[in-house]
């Protein structure tokens, strides 16, 4: 096996001007690993990574030095050929043949060598078999390794690869990749490798993912030449140490310290007097110290988003976590959110957490990453890492500490896609807190399922919230959660108590799940709504009759152009009218330009948020999207028919904050539903929005009531539209209609499960190689969002 002296070897110089020699980047990449262990990967996955490297000494070590080495395949002829002219400069004439004969033509457009990133699974695996590893521990952390770029290799990929001798440079170039990591490891204090207990090394499938996200974002970090420049390494030892040195300034940099929030509600909100569902919660948290489960559902008004924080509060403490996200159903939910995250951080005179905002397009909420790693995507011959450098430098990711998004940016996580292992350990070390869980679609609720199995099995802790959770909806989530902690199917799963009471915490860990009650606070004792109907027709009628005496109402529509229309209609019905007689009228919906939007959402916080200033009159036609928007409180509410979750979201927009009778009645009137002999007809386009069969199956529960107890109905009304068939009788002469929207439900959530597992990930127990979690992976931009708002 042909080697060259240390002094003359090919790493040891640059490859071109402004490049950090491979040495160099293996030992900055190393010390930045060593420094981020503990910021990215949550506690179990990092137990779990020490304990694979525990039998060669020291771990943190060990984990660091394969991180540095995740470039070794660049070390090949057919890496090294990119550039010839300088090749030809830095080795021999026989040496410099074999760079040649690989050379591209000048025909040819694009890359045509070998992935680096194959050339070093490939030589990692030999090399760990050659240390005596087992073949599944060579062949996992060599695929970690060489998925850097996002990607993991297959075993195809890694055939191919070895069969293109020229390419890797065969026993010559294997001897020089073999004194390079005796190099780096010597470099870094280490011992030979070659004489270390290899066979008793055993990496996990969570390891590995930890293993591949820390190589991979200790590679971007360690490519800022701003922070990593070029450096004199005639003694790699006294680099090494320079390395440390820069490794602590860059991830401190990053301001990924960990959020040391007080645990107890009283104190994160000294302000609030806990309602009954948050002492709930911060009971069955307070002394929790493992990885939880926690389904919070309760009405409106109860207070489920702080009880969420209290949560996460509690489980950062007790779990040594790093932070928490929360993610939400829209970009104005997370908005929203992420304002009241900085109020809070501001109230408990928190200076160095910041709330980051993270979601496609969020423009001046998004914050630049303090970073610029100049070579991320420079040696990727398929591009996907030009992408990945634009997520870590122009959107802020999930590597911050504490942040708020919308839900597609955990979604991703459970995605086949580049790069999904960062995302997914990005989380392993925080509370992911979910809301709204209800409000997803056959689709979304698929991959969350298949994202809560990995968040189990990495010991992420999740708290989720919801007004209307079906009852089967809440154990298929537990289910899905434990199957990944506890490494088994769903249906092995142990199962919580039948528990029909409401509101309701549902906690889960690694026994059996506990369902506990939970009280109602003052507000909602007793809370009732009269539901009334009112034609298409009459809608203009209701909303002017409404506030003809003051008031301020919501009319909400399920679809843009029934919303433009009635605004429309009441505009001019408003101009006919005296000054003193006029509302306030204003129009709101998803397809507003942001800047309008934001405006609206401002005025409206003003006039019907929380402490807000009510004027006289003011009339509002909207789309659902307040629904699960703005924190509004309406007097009356005409809305389309829609599912009975998203009616009882609405109605929790009607005397939100207050049931003083001086407000009068509770009005929740309801529109866009024609009854004929044969059934319901509703809007034209609707079954776009809202599947029909729901739609029916609400109508035929909520057609001849009057009244819509909030206190105690909800829970029971969504089981019975959710629940099995027999739970709602199809009315008579319904039959026919009723047949046909069964079986178009039941098409739509098969091909939405089918489209959703072409998507996701392998359930963690059934993964046999690292290979399957990227393989035939689809672009994240497939992934469906909910339903426009």
């Amino acid at each position: 096996m042909r080697a060259i002296p240390t002094s003359q070897a090919p790493w040891a110089k640059a490859t071109e001007k402004g490049h950090h020699p491979l040495i160099c980047h293996a030992l900055d990449t190393a010390a930045v690993a060593e420094r981020l262990l503990d910021l990215l990967v949550g506690p179990r996955c990092r137990s779990e990574l020490r304990a694979a490297f525990e039998p060669l000494g020291d771990p943190d070590a060990w984990i660091a030095l394969f991180c540095g080495l995740h470039d070794i395949g660049k070390f090949c002829p057919a890496f090294q050929g990119l550039n010839i002219e300088l090749a030809l400069k830095r080795f021999d004439e026989s040496t410099a043949s074999g760079l040649t004969a690989v050379r591209k033509q000048s025909k040819l457009s694009g890359r045509v060598d070998t992935p680096h990133g194959l050339v070093t699974a490939m030589h990692m695996k030999d090399l760990l078999l050659r240390w005596e590893a087992s073949m599944d521990t060579a062949e996992t952390i060599a695929v970690a390794l060489g998925g850097h770029h996002g990607r993991f290799p297959n075993g195809a990929a890694l055939r191919q690869a070895r069969r293109e001798v020229n390419n890797h440079g065969g026993q010559t170039w294997e001897g020089w990749r073999d004194a390079f990591v005796r190099e780096v490891a010597a470099a870094r204090g280490l011992p030979d490798p070659a004489g270390l207990p290899w066979w008793d090394v055993h990496v996990s499938t969570a390891a590995a993912v930890g293993l591949a996200a820390l190589t991979t974002v200790s590679d971007w970090i360690a490519s800022d030449a701003d922070n990593f420049t070029y450096a004199d390494i005639s003694d790699p030892v006294a680099y090494a140490k320079q390395a440390n040195e820069r490794a602590a300034i860059a991830v401190e940099t990053l301001e990924l310290r960990p959020w040391s929030p007080p645990a107890s509600f009283t104190a994160l909100f000294p302000k609030k007097s806990p309602r009954p569902v948050q002492t709930v919660v911060e009971r069955l948290t307070a002394d929790r110290h493992e990885p939880s489960l926690i389904i919070v559902e309760a009405p409106t008004g109860e207070g489920k988003s702080k009880a969420a924080l209290q949560a996460a509060a509690a489980l950062i403490n007790n779990l040594d976590l790093t932070g928490a996200y929360v993610a939400m159903p829209t970009k104005v939910t997370s908005n929203q959110m992420h304002e009241e995250l900085e109020d809070l951080l501001e109230s408990l005179g928190d200076d160095r957490t910041k709330a980051r905002l993270i979601y496609s397009n969020a423009g001046e909420y998004l914050a630049e990453l303090s970073i610029t790693p100049t070579d991320v995507g420079r040696d990727d011959p398929d591009g996907s890492d030009v992408q990945a450098k634009e997520w870590f430098t122009r959107k802020k990711s999930l590597l911050v500490p504490l942040g708020v998004g919308t839900v597609d940016q955990a979604l991703k996580a459970a995605i086949r896609s580049g790069h999904f292992f960062v995302r997914l350990t990005a989380l392993s070390g925080k509370v992911v807190v979910i809301d709204e869980v209800h409000a997803y679609d056959v689709y979304m609720s698929t991959l969350l399922d298949r994202l809560l199995a990995w968040l189990g099995r990495l010991g992420t802790s999740v708290v989720m919230l919801s007004a209307t959770l079906p009852s089967e909806r809440r154990d298929e989530l537990v289910a899905a959660w434990q199957s990944g902690l506890l490494r088994c199917l769903p249906r092995e799963t142990p199962r919580a108590e039948p528990f029909t009471g409401y509101p309701r915490v549902t906690m889960a860990g690694a026994g059996k799940p506990v369902v506990e009650a939970a009280g109602l606070s003052e507000l909602n004792t007793g809370r009732k709504l009269r539901l009334t109907r009112v034609a298409d027709d009459d809608v203009v009628d209701w909303a002017l009759d409404h506030v003809a005496d003051g008031g301020c109402v919501a009319v909400m529509h399920n679809l843009v152009r029934r919303a433009v229309a009635t605004h429309a209609a009441l505009e001019e019905r408003i101009a006919k009218l005296s000054p003193e007689e006029r509302p306030r009228l204003l129009a709101i919906n998803g397809q507003l330009p942001a800047g309008v939007r934001h405006a609206i959402e401002t005025e409206l916080k003003a006039a019907v948020g929380r402490n807000g200033k009510r004027p006289p009159k003011m009339i509002v036609v909207s789309t659902s999207v307040l629904e699960q928007g703005l924190d509004l409180d309406f007097d009356a509410m005409l809305t389309d028919l829609a599912p009975v979750d998203n009616l009882i979201q609405r109605a929790g927009r009607v005397h939100r904050f207050s049931t003083a009778p001086s407000r009068g009645e509770a009005v929740l009137a309801i529109t866009g539903v024609d009854d004929t002999d044969k059934g319901p007809r509703f809007p034209q386009y609707l079954h776009t929005i809202h599947a029909p069969m729901t739609l029916m199956r609400t109508w035929a529960l909520l057609r001849e009531r009057t009244t819509l107890d909030m206190s105690v109905e909800v829970s029971t009304l969504v089981d019975a539209v959710y629940g099995p068939a027999e739970a709602i009788t199809c009315p008579t002469g319904w039959e026919d209609s009723w047949q046909a929207a069964a079986e178009k439900l039941a098409n739509q959530r098969r091909n939405n499960e089918h489209d959703a597992r072409l998507m996701y990930l392998p359930h963690p127990t059934t993964v046999t190689h690292l290979g399957e979690l990227t393989m035939h992976g689809k672009s994240t931009k497939n992934t469906r969002q909910s339903r426009k708002r």
